[in-house]
């Protein structure tokens, strides 16, 4: 629900909800940039792959050759998925001796605020940006062991768990991958670079943000992450580097420092979403992962990891909700007893990573 003592009522500058310009508007950009999100996933579902025959070609040895069998060998992984949902409810009292009481309808009507102004320029617009964050923040930042700061977790101080328990996001199952093979994670020192505070060496974000922006150190990272990456990764045609905004813009003042001009045009292919190209490979700014890095895993003294990169397709990475779309259906109704309106939302959703070989992580 907006705030709306915020606003003075008829105050000679706002006088129909139609004039109100919100602060800012992140249209958030297409999470299928970078997933593959499949529909109608059941839990225990199995996600299969036929992976690899074997080596063959052995010494000759003439006549009557020994035979073996056929041994397909193959990656099984299984859905699980967790449910999420969205209960609202709206009583058109909370609008009254505000600017939006003039959208209201009048006598019996004023209850029942759909296809008003309020419903329709304010809410339905807000509601549907919150529900496209809402995919982002489950299918990356999902954790289903999730605590705040003071719980011995990541989340900012006053962040709700139940936001994030849902399911285990990709960021979580991609940890989960460099810790059984370390070997698949270029470290980004950055993301723990400490100063003097007081007498102690203390992580703060100045010294994360210098750290990254010390000469030369984004493009070793990016080169050594690219270095590192199993070369399998580019056989498919949609592999990238996805990263942050922070690694983006430091990777390319790196270039400007060292060269003396940009030698990495870029464009946005859409809002918050920016494409580049480095050393041969695309390269996606995902600028969503800083805003909830910030938003969300923030300590008040320094974010956790804020300079993240991967080497990936998007056809690794899945996304899987039991609905036949990808976002449920919104149920909006009005309640004649009550006299209120209500919007609900339900359905489940579970993350997977394919071959778990196929991705080099930055963090």
């Amino acid at each position: 629900m907006i705030n709306w003592n915020q606003f003075t009522v008829d105050n000679g500058a706002i006088t129909d909800l139609r004039e109100l310009l919100f602060l800012t508007v992140y249209d958030d950009p297409d999470i299928d940039l970078t997933v593959t999100t499949k529909t109608g996933v059941t839990n225990g579902q199995k996600l299969g792959y036929i992976n690899d025959l074997g080596d063959v070609g052995e010494k000759g040895g003439g006549c009557d050759p020994t035979y073996t069998s056929v041994n397909i060998t193959g990656i099984q992984k299984e859905w699980e998925l967790g449910g999420w949902e969205i209960p609202k409810e709206i009583c058109y009292e909370d609008l009254e001796d505000t600017i939006a009481e003039s959208s209201l309808n009048t006598g019996t009507d004023i209850a029942y605020l759909q296809d008003t102004p309020y419903w329709d320029t304010v809410l339905m617009p807000l509601l549907e940006k919150a529900i496209r964050e809402m995919f982002w923040r489950i299918a990356w930042f999902g954790d289903k062991d999730a605590k705040n700061i003071a719980d011995g977790g990541i989340l900012k101080a006053g962040i709700k768990p139940a936001l994030f328990t849902m399911c285990d996001g990709l960021w979580k199952r991609l940890q989960a991958i460099i810790a059984a093979n370390p070997k698949q994670q270029t470290k980004i020192a950055a993301n723990t670079a400490t100063e003097n505070v007081s007498g102690t060496d203390t992580v703060t974000y100045a010294a994360q943000k210098n750290g990254l922006l010390t000469p030369g150190t984004a493009i070793k990272i990016f080169d050594t992450l690219l270095s590192d990456a199993d070369s399998r990764i580019f056989d498919d045609s949609k592999a990238a580097i996805f990263c942050t905004t922070s690694m983006f813009k430091a990777l390319r003042t790196d270039i400007v420092e060292r060269y003396g001009k940009t030698t990495m045009p870029f464009e946005n292919v859409g809002t918050g979403i920016t494409l580049s190209e480095y050393d041969g490979r695309p390269i996606y700014a995902i600028d969503i992962w800083d805003r909830m890095i910030g938003k969300y895993e923030d300590n008040g003294t320094a974010l956790n990891c804020p300079h993240r990169a991967i080497v990936c397709s998007p056809e690794n990475l899945f996304v899987g909700t039991n609905d036949k779309d990808k976002i449920a259906n919104l149920s909006i109704s009005f309640n004649d007893k009550d006299r209120k309106n209500y919007i609900y939302a339900a359905s489940k959703i579970g993350t997977l990573v394919g071959e778990d070989a196929l991705v080099q992580v930055a963090i």
